[in-house]
């Protein structure tokens, strides 16, 4: 520039700039050392979860309380509690963690307080005094326990005095697509079995809601993986109008076609067809009233939790029905099914088991023994 001559002698850069720049860098990283290192500057942090009363201390409040608290939030009485803690350590279905803070009774208070209420895992959390990974890692842990445990009990106790009935009922899911239903929902399929008694024979979980029962049903009986339990000779499952209607699966009759003799017939016949299969209808009813968690939505839980909180919820239903028959839910229930069902049913009793004849002359003739029993219950009515 033309006036960059007028001034001469000073001095335009410092050297001494950059080391005070630098001086000063250091201070404040030394600064924050002695603010922060806990070894410089002690101060004491301060838990989270700092209740007064622990997870352990509130379960045993529970245990030693009043009936009603610990039902209304476990769903089950102190008793039949502290069975069920004894019958997971007794048969090597629950583990201890390695580090032992958590034990059987808090972690198994975890689980079945998330299944009866539906609690968010931070409700969880703060009510255990546990962070919530502690809380989710005890909840799939002792998932995976009850889900060990519904091997001994969802299982056929006697056919020779039950009649077993099947249901395709639902549960909500996580897949966008391969889960959606017909209803526009998110939702898995699952295919469950119950008897006379309110109680699980079989449970399969695991399929798409967009998948149709027979589809299901078909897959579970040509695979020999699953154990489906046959029902004996003579007897068969009282199915839905949504199965086929073959050689031990009992559907009602479509439509009312054919003379008025016949109509009448099979009126009478879905009459008490659907009387008998409301048991699984009550049975469904009594699971999602005790585990709210069935009612969904469900949390974002992976496929394969989803599947074991279903499992779990039937595992512990059929220990609860053999342990106490008449709890508040299944009486409730059994009043309901009282006042809508007055007819008596008599099953024969009959061994063996019936091979699967899904052929079109096996469907025939199980439609042709349908139609015999349908007149037989119109002639025999009075």
């Amino acid at each position: 520039m033309e006036y960059e001559h007028y001034l001469q002698g000073g001095v335009f850069f410092d050297e001494g700039d950059e080391e005070e720049i630098l001086l000063t860098f250091i201070y404040f990283v030394l600064a924050g050392l002695a603010l922060f290192d806990p070894y410089l500057n002690p101060v004491e942090r301060r838990r989270i979860r700092d209740g007064a009363q622990s997870g352990a201390q509130w379960v045993v409040e529970l245990i030693n309380g009043h009936r009603d608290r610990i039902f209304d939030n476990l769903r089950m009485e102190a008793p039949l509690f502290l069975q069920l803690c004894d019958l997971l350590i007794e048969r090597g279905y629950w583990e201890p963690h390695p580090t032992g803070r958590v034990g059987i009774h808090e972690s198994l208070a975890i689980c079945l307080l998330c299944l009866s209420h539906n609690e968010r895992h931070r409700v969880l959390a703060e009510r255990f005094q546990r962070t919530t990974e502690t809380t989710d890692r005890h909840l799939r842990r002792c998932l995976r326990s009850l889900v060990r445990l519904g091997r001994d009990f969802v299982r056929p106790i006697d056919y020779h005095t039950t009649n077993p009935r099947i249901q395709n009922t639902w549960c909500r899911a996580e897949d966008r697509e391969r889960y959606r239903n017909r209803h526009d929902g998110l939702s898995q399929n699952i295919l469950a079995v119950c008897d006379h008694n309110m109680r699980f024979t079989y449970v399969r979980v695991g399929w798409e809601g967009s998948a149709h029962d027979s589809r299901i049903l078909k897959d579970v009986l040509l695979d020999p993986n699953c154990a489906f339990p046959w029902p004996p000779e003579g007897k068969y499952y009282a199915v839905d109008a949504a199965y086929t209607n073959m050689s031990g699966f009992m559907a009602p009759f479509r439509g009312a076609r054919g003379t008025q003799q016949e109509r009448a017939a099979r009126t009478l016949f879905n009459r008490r067809h659907a009387s008998l299969r409301n048991i699984i209808e009550h049975t469904f009813c009594v699971l999602k009233k005790r585990f709210s968690i069935l009612k969904g939505p469900m949390q974002n839980y992976l496929m394969a939790t989803q599947n074991n909180i279903v499992l779990a919820c039937c595992a512990l239903h059929n220990f609860m029905r053999d342990n106490v028959p008449n709890d508040a839910y299944v009486v409730e229930e059994e009043t309901i099914a009282a006042q809508a069902d007055n007819i008596n049913h008599v099953v024969d009793q009959m061994a063996g088991a019936e091979p699967l004849d899904m052929s079109p002359q096996g469907i025939a003739g199980w439609n042709e023994f349908r139609s015999a029993l349908a007149n037989s219950m119109y002639y025999h009515q009075h």
